[in-house]
């Protein structure tokens, strides 16, 4: 520190006080960089390996055990503290069954030291082999990796797409990616599930878990992170300070929103959460008296007595947070999400900028940080795309390549006929929603109506649906229209 300030001495302008703290908390910044890598440096077991391997010779999982329990496993996010022992738990238990597993497979080891590369691809093609969740396989993956990192084999399982490249040039298909990114939305708006009449049912039942709920939805707020927090303490006028159950124990500031009616709805729920806070001598929106385990058991119990579920109305609690990861991405990028009815049609440039700039946004008030983690709320431009085009091609197979459609469009005398609608733009259609045609006849003259009503009812028969029979008169395509070749 005292270097990089006397460089900026021996210039002729004297540093001013804001460029001395400017490099001091460069310089700090810097120190804590080097104190996190330190903690989750290559090798930082090898001292407690050696003891373990000592202590109990060739009986790993007497060895994993202690390892475990004498090892500061330290959190890989947030700040600098241990994991909670449940965490360790995990840990312990999940690589002792993959000893056991290794052991099953006939590549057992004698001192858990041995474990390398090539017990990871075995396991890894055991995992796929059993037709385990690509989740569930990430996860495991994960552990195994840290743990040979604290053993100072940091490079035996690679990460992200070398992962892939690796896998396969051993051989393996094991599904190792997680599938996060929706084609679907969560967001109970999307899903016609009415908040506020939900709300008004939950009250009867729990008005602390309605505040809750709603406190969740008015500022897209993880349950964890609704049932601890203090509003009074929170409240910063303009913004909302998140700091306690955040992920990685990382706090956030969530702006209250631009829009007058929704800024307006925002600053009430939170005046009246301080109401209800106020009757915790903590000030938090939690249960009196109850651990956070007990406040989070009552949460889940009081939302299935209404129906929040996905069995019965569909959508979660969680959903909330996606509504709101969709209602400041439309706000912000003048557009819908992806994943929403009112997605963009046409993705040009200019979309995909606004698209990016939203997610920065919306994945700093989220408290995640990456704008690709957003996509688990918003959607993909690029997956929205590839379904759009996916069904089209679909309803293009159902109609150009089927014997049965031409040959009823030929029997009503119609020489063009165009996919219109929903189903032209590709977008998602339910069984109830009429498939939209139009028609143009030989003669340019309007069907009779024996020969309409025929068309319709072979239409119907085909696709089990309502049918919206239109016709076109004029010369040229109708607007927003596929042409469907008739052959």
């Amino acid at each position: 520190m005292t270097q990089q300030i006397q460089l900026t001495l021996d210039g002729s302008k004297e540093p001013s006080a804001r460029e001395v703290n400017r490099l001091i908390t460069a310089e700090l910044k810097s120190a804590k960089r080097s104190a996190q890598a330190k903690r989750a440096s290559t090798g930082a077991g090898l001292s407690v390996l050696e003891r373990v391997q000592q202590r109990y010779k060739k009986n790993p999982k007497a060895q994993m055990a202690m390892f475990f329990s004498e090892f500061t496993l330290r959190a890989g996010t947030g700040r600098a503290r241990p994991v909670s022992e449940r965490t360790r738990t995990v840990y312990a238990d999940e690589l002792i069954r993959m000893l056991d597993e290794l052991r099953e497979i006939r590549a057992g080891v004698q001192d858990i030291g041995e474990i390398g590369k090539n017990h990871a691809v075995k396991l890894i093609k055991n995992w796929g082999s059993k037709g385990q969740a690509a989740s569930t396989i990430q996860n495991k993956i994960s552990i195994l990796r840290r743990f040979l990192t604290f053993i100072g084999k940091d490079s035996a399982i690679p990460k992200g797409q070398d992962l892939k490249t690796w896998l396969n040039q051993q051989g393996v298909t094991a599904p190792v990616t997680r599938q996060n990114i929706p084609t679907e939305s969560k967001a109970w708006d999307e899903n016609q599930v009415d908040l506020h009449k939900v709300l008004a049912e939950l009250r009867k039942e729990s008005a602390i878990t309605a505040m809750q709920l709603e406190v969740q939805a008015a500022f897209g707020l993880r349950m964890k992170e609704s049932i601890q927090l203090n509003p009074q303490a929170a409240d910063c006028g303009t913004f909302l300070r998140v700091v306690h159950g955040t992920k990685g124990g990382l706090p956030r500031d969530v702006d209250f929103e631009d829009e007058p009616v929704m800024r307006e709805w925002q600053r009430d729920v939170l005046e009246r959460a301080k109401l209800y806070a106020q009757q915790n001598r903590k000030g938090t929106l939690s249960l009196q008296g109850k651990r956070l385990d007990q406040s989070k058991a009552h949460f889940y119990y009081q939302c299935r007595k209404v129906g929040i579920t996905r069995d019965q109305l569909g959508v979660t609690a969680h959903g909330l947070r996606h509504q709101y990861a969709a209602r400041r991405y439309a706000r912000l990028s003048g557009m819908g999400a992806p994943v929403t009815r009112n997605a963009p049609l046409i993705v040009t440039d200019e979309v995909r900028s606004a698209d990016l700039a939203a997610r920065e946004q919306v994945s700093r008030e989220l408290g995640h940080f990456r704008p690709d983690i957003t996509l688990t709320y918003t959607g993909s431009l690029p997956m929205m795309e590839k379904g759009r085009r996916q069904r089209i091609r679909d309803w293009v197979e159902r109609t150009e390549e089927n014997a049965e459609f031409q040959s009823a469009i030929k029997d009503a005398g119609v020489e063009s006929v165009w996919m219109a609608g929903r189903f032209a733009m590709g977008l998602e259609v339910d069984s109830t929603e009429k498939f939209r045609l139009i028609v143009q006849t030989v003669s340019r003259q309007p069907l009779e109506g024996d020969a309409r009503f025929m068309l319709k009812q072979r239409l119907m028969g085909m696709y089990d649906r309502a049918i919206d029979l239109s016709e076109h008169f004029e010369e040229g395509v109708p607007d927003d229209a596929f042409e469907l070749m008739v052959r």
